[in-house]
């Protein structure tokens, strides 16, 4: 991908409206075809998104009415992590190793976990983390940040919550039948929370975890 560009946000009181203010923008843009800075600078940058994402769609409508969402998952987008300047692939940084890269050498550290906690609440990174194995932790966090963010986009907040200008609902296209279907607002970054939770018990394995919480469903 040629062009980056630096996602530049107003700091309000409502982070999800200022996102959605910038993206709704590229709507009509190809699948994935814009890429913007979110963490770090042009020259060298940490976290990205890829927009529009892969669940956005223009919904088929039998009668257009005005005041019927034309859109659903208005603002999906596929996070991209960077290492050493370079997009790491969908490969290198899959939940998976994601979440095991916790379990193995974060969820014992008592700082990290602090900060994954207040990170959660407020969207917010309040101090340098902890140098630790696997993952740089900084690098974690930030990632994180965005896919709670994105989680928060998809299965939690509608239209009208994040102050859209164009209107959207939560949907899903069934794989049987090719149809759309409405998703309920759900749990958003709560469920990969829990996850974590367990994950941070000795109690848990995480093949175990996967089954109490099936996250990728």
């Amino acid at each position: 991908m040629s062009n980056l560009i630096q996602l530049q946000i107003e700091k309000s009181d409502n982070l999800y409206h200022d996102i959605a203010f910038v993206l709704e923008k590229y709507r009509n843009r190809k699948i994935c075809s814009v890429r913007f800075i979110v963490e770090g600078t042009i020259k060298n940058p940490i976290v990205a998104i890829d927009y529009p994402g892969k669940k956005m769609f223009k919904r088929v409508l039998k009668t257009e009415r005005k005041n019927v969402a034309k859109w659903a998952n208005l603002f999906d987008f596929r996070v991209i992590p960077f290492k050493n300047g370079k997009a790491l692939g969908a490969e290198d940084f899959t939940f998976d190793k994601l979440l095991l890269d916790f379990k193995n050498h974060k969820s014992r550290n008592e700082k990290f976990w602090k900060i994954l906690q207040e990170l959660y609440r407020t969207n917010k990174i309040m101090e340098e983390p902890p140098k630790l194995k696997g993952i740089d932790s900084k690098l974690f966090l930030l990632t994180l940040k965005w896919i709670w963010i994105e989680e928060d986009f998809n299965y939690r907040l509608k239209w009208d919550d994040v102050q859209s200008k164009t209107k959207y609902v939560l949907a899903k296209i069934s794989v049987k039948t090719g149809k759309e279907q409405s998703v309920s607002r759900g749990a958003g970054r709560a469920k990969f929370f829990a996850v974590l939770v367990l994950l941070k018990r000795k109690d848990f394995t995480y093949r175990e975890v996967k089954k109490i919480i099936p996250l990728f469903n």
